[in-house]
């Protein structure tokens, strides 16, 4: 093992730090952190020891310490001669309102007692969000829908509560409908864990007054009519616990004496151990007749209903129970993410995903352990799994403690000697430690790469008995710079939303390790992936969808086209001597071709996860990209007004955009050409509504044999969910 110390090792922490105020923090960050090297005699010159003195030249003030613990705040002398004041010296940066909002000045002139300054250009959200002075009369028309559906919903989850006066200020006088749940369900699926029942797919006509979407005659007239139809459909949430509903219109058409909305509908509560699920599509129509007040329904259509009930919990939140005894749950995991951006400069967290975790048994005792991944400044942590299934800390005793940011890891074997070494994805770096006697962990080496890692994957690219190392960068290096417009993407007017190529770049490291010392060759040029690799990439996988015995890689990319890249075996050169060779090809032989676009692949949306899995066990391996519903953009990219400039192509995508998430079904040798094709099969399988998924996985969760599929979503945000 080589126990030559690496350059560019990252900062652990070294007695006690505090963060430094945002201000400050933003205007020496870059020369703190790990730096985008450029040249290797730069990286020679420059990395040696560069991480571990993050903390001698870090000033803070926030009240953090090393372990990620609140304390008061504290004043600690800057490290470089330039004053604070010279840092924060508003009059040198053209802040000409911070300059009056320190001298207690408005901005007409006039001393304030307070120390608030009004902007000129300040907007409120109610005035930029107005759709009635953008003439999106589809928008008006949903905002008064959408407030009259929240009032339906309450009444469908506590029916007890319903009053004929708040179902007239809701229904018209002649409103019509069938069941809220039809009458007419096909069991379709039932084990010992989960009984789903579903109604087969109609065609929806509105011209027929008597008969509804899913063939039930017009039961419930009136608002008496609705009221009966609400407590049919809620009977079984009237002791239920936990009990939720969510409208999301999706379609908002005019008509002369209305409109109507297309919505999806779902409505969980839970009755002891079991849990009901339902899932339906409403079509509502509406009367607004003199467009100032509320509009009324006239008509609901149930379609596509969907019922699921799981006998008992599928999965347990055991977090406290496995966690709560180490200080770092109290001190800090228990922080959330607004509680430490807070206390922390914005740019040490990144807003489109939260930090990864690996799993492994880094301590040789068969038991799985788990690391955690952090943002800037707080230490990344190492947890032993206990004989109990608790969790111990001992991220210090195995030197992991790292505070640069870090935004993936693997625990892998990546010196074939039968443990598992570490990798962590860094800001600009790829770090790699070997685990020395199921003790601790030593660096070897730190591999540079785009400064905004995103995900980290680990394949033996080149079958040669090595796992190689691919990384997934996501927004350019100069996102760094102050002036910089391309941070989160679409923040930039020039930018290309539909199909972005201004991103950070992939890299793949070929493992060329032995027992001489580490070693890591980026390859990406000589084997062919840097073809189309400027996207904005969240993730990768890797697997032989064509069965030629090689891995081939899928790469997900947000604001645009995927990449497909198919691995294949090119014949070694031939030398003068007629001897077949691949000596000096840091690739041996390998190359990689995106085939995305000829097998129907690339999947032009917002990309945050692939997972491969035989989901109709045809022995080809399928794709399921995690993508982002939007109800919004489901309603404004069909309307006609939407970029009416554009070509129907370009409107498809963007409607595309905000379907939700994909499943490509592989074709196989079907295809008929040289690399098997995939089909869209998501929308009749029933898997785009994914929410704004980050995360997704083919799993088999009742041991039947078949995959199932596991979606992660959600977002940070706040009761105004304007700031969406």
């Amino acid at each position: 093992m080589d126990s030559k110390q690496p350059e560019n090792v990252p900062a652990r922490p070294r007695g006690r730090w505090y963060a430094l105020c945002t201000l400050a923090m933003i205007a020496i960050a870059g020369a703190l952190v790990l730096q985008r090297l450029r040249s290797n005699e730069q990286q020679s010159e420059k990395t040696q020891g560069v991480m571990r003195s993050t903390l001698n030249s870090v000033p803070t003030t926030t009240g953090i310490d090393t372990d990620g613990k609140v304390s008061p705040a504290e004043e600690v002398p800057l490290a470089s001669a330039t004053a604070t004041d010279d840092l924060d010296n508003p009059s040198d940066d053209e802040r000409d309102t911070e300059i009056l909002y320190k001298k207690g000045v408005d901005t007409d002139g006039k001393v304030s007692p307070t120390a608030e300054v009004t902007l000129a250009n300040s907007i409120s959200w109610d005035k930029m969000d107005n759709p009635s002075e953008d003439g999106w009369d589809t928008e008006v028309l949903h905002k008064k829908a959408k407030k009259q559906l929240e009032k339906l919903g309450q009444l469908l989850v506590q029916p007890q509560r319903i009053e004929n006066d708040i179902l007239e200020s809701i229904a018209t006088p002649d409103f019509s409908s069938g069941p809220l749940v039809p009458a007419q369900l096909q069991r379709v699926f039932e084990d010992s864990v989960f009984v789903i029942q579903r109604t087969l797919p109609q065609v929806h006509s509105l011209n027929s007054t008597d008969e509804h979407s899913d063939g039930s005659p017009t039961a419930f007239r009136g608002p008496a009519g609705l009221a009966e139809a609400l407590h049919l459909a809620g009977a079984h949430l009237v002791d239920a616990e936990d009990v939720h509903f969510k409208f999301k219109v999706i379609r908002v058409h005019l008509s002369p004496d209305g409109f109507t909305t297309h919505q999806f509908l779902s409505v969980s509560g839970r009755n002891g151990d079991t849990v009901v699920e339902q899932h339906a599509t409403w079509i509502v129509r509406w009367r607004d007749s003199d467009g100032t007040g509320s509009p009324k329904i006239e008509r609901i259509d149930v379609q596509n209903f969907e019922s699921v009930e799981t006998k008992g919990p599928l999965f347990a939140d055991c977090t406290e129970a496995v966690l709560s005894h180490n200080d770092c749950y109290h001190d800090q995991l228990l922080y959330g993410v607004s509680d430490w951006m807070e206390r922390m400069s914005p740019r040490d967290f990144a807003f489109s995903g939260m930090p990864g975790i690996a799993l492994g048994d880094v301590n040789g005792d068969g038991l799985e352990d788990l690391y955690l991944c952090q943002e800037a400044r707080l230490p990344n942590r190492l947890f032993l799994q206990n004989s109990d299934g608790t969790l111990r800390d001992v991220t210090q005793a195995w030197d992991v403690d790292w505070l640069e940011r870090s935004h993936s890891a693997l625990l892998v074997d990546l010196d074939n000697d039968g443990d598992q070494d570490l990798a962590v994805a860094i800001f600009g770096g790829l770090v790699v430690a070997s685990n020395e006697d199921h003790q601790r962990f030593q660096i070897q080496t730190v591999l540079q790469t785009s400064d905004k890692t995103s995900s980290l994957s680990a394949i033996d690219f080149d079958l040669d008995g090595r796992l190689d190392l691919y990384v997934c960068g996501y927004s350019p290096n100069t996102s760094t710079s102050n002036t910089d417009p391309t941070l989160l993407g679409g923040k930039s007017n020039a930018f290309v939303w539909h199909d972005a190529n201004n991103g950070a770049t992939n890299s793949l490291f070929r493992n060329e390790t032995t027992r001489t010392g580490w070693h890591f060759n980026n390859v990406t040029k000589n084997v062919g992936l840097d073809q189309n690799n400027h996207r904005w990439s969240f993730s990768a996988a890797w697997e032989d969808y064509d069965n030629d015995g090689d891995p081939d890689l899928y790469v997900s990319n947000d604001f645009g086209r995927n990449n497909l890249y198919r691995n294949d075996l090119h014949p070694p050169s031939v030398t003068n001597g007629g001897t077949a060779s691949s000596k000096g090809d840091p690739g041996k032989g390998r190359r990689f071709v995106d085939v995305a676009a000829e097998t129907g692949s690339e999947d032009s949306a917002s990309g945050m996860s692939v997972t491969w899995g035989d989901y109709d066990r045809d022995g080809w391996m399928d794709l399921y990209i995690s993508n982002m519903f939007s109800a919004a953009g489901n309603r404004i990219t069909f309307q006609s007004k939407f970029k009416p400039e554009v070509s129907k192509d370009l409107r498809r995508r963007f409607q595309h955009f905000a379907r939700g998430n994909t499943l490509l079904r592989n074709l196989g040798n079907s295809s008929g050409s040289s690399s098997p094709g995939f089909s869209d099969v998501s929308t009749g399988a029933g898997v785009t509504m994914g929410r704004w998924a980050w995360g997704s996985n083919f799993m088999d969760l009742n041991n039947d044999g078949w995959e199932d599929l596991m979606v992660a979503n959600g977002y940070a945000t706040a009761e105004d969910t304007g700031d969406l």
